[in-house]
């Protein structure tokens, strides 16, 4: 068979062409032409590059007229949860497993963490103790540590000491004891479930900078030893 004739472009002929399709009555488009099939197809490419371009822009510019932006995390964003603004400490009298007293002076200027715990727990408030201790490790020095009981009916100071032993934070924390009536201030100020029969504590840990302001919290299930650590660094621990 003999080879197909060059065409005047000097390109092989591609062969038969497709039949045209017709335009719907009333909308006629532009013509081509007699351009060659091949020159045809980067024509039609150029035009859809060029339209996706326009249409870019435009749902770029709708984007931008009702006020939804890509999200961008700050570099100086918390990881834990912001506290209502000025919520602070309440006012408490409490004694720790020493029997030394707990007020809210006794952290005055410094970034204080408050853990709500008790004493027999086995499960969240171990793990949430050991998170902290694992932050004030990644951090290098310790900071104020309040463990809050919220099952004054169970915690003594002897369950206190015993459970500080376990977890390894004799010497780093301190467990605020007292009776129902003493600890529901504190309860309140921070807007804590305590432990009983039917439901179990509000599992949380909440910083406090140096003013008495409560600033960042976390619950047991979002609470980690390097989101911690990076909070109590930019809130000046």
């Amino acid at each position: 068979m003999a080879p197909a004739a060059p065409t005047r472009l000097g390109l092989f002929d591609p062969g038969p062409r497709l039949r045209p399709v017709r335009p719907a009555a009333g909308l006629p488009i532009p013509s081509l032409g007699p351009v060659h099939p091949r020159l045809r197809l980067v024509v039609i490419g150029v035009l859809a590059c060029g339209f996706a371009a326009v249409a870019g822009v435009w749902i770029a510019a709708l984007t931008r007229a009702d006020g939804v932006a890509p999200k961008r995390t700050s570099a100086t964003a918390l990881s834990g949860a912001l506290r209502p603004p000025g919520a602070g400490v309440g006012d408490f009298a409490l004694r720790d497993q020493d029997g030394t007293p707990v007020t809210p002076a006794s952290s005055r200027g410094k970034t204080t963490i408050y853990a709500f715990i008790y004493s027999h727990c086995q499960d969240v408030c171990p793990l949430e103790v050991q998170q902290i201790r694992g932050a004030m490790d990644g951090l290098g020095r310790d900071v104020p540590v309040v463990g809050i009981s919220v099952d004054p009916a169970h915690d003594t100071r002897a369950s206190a000491r015993a459970f500080m032993v376990a977890q390894h934070m004799t010497g780093r924390m301190r467990f605020a004891l007292g009776d129902r009536a003493e600890l529901e201030p504190v309860w309140r100020a921070f807007g804590i479930q305590p432990q009983s029969k039917e439901d179990d504590h509000s599992a949380s840990i909440v910083v406090v900078d140096g003013r008495g302001r409560q600033r960042v919290g976390y619950a047991a299930s979002f609470l980690t030893v390097d989101g911690l650590e990076r909070d109590l660094r930019r809130l000046g621990a």
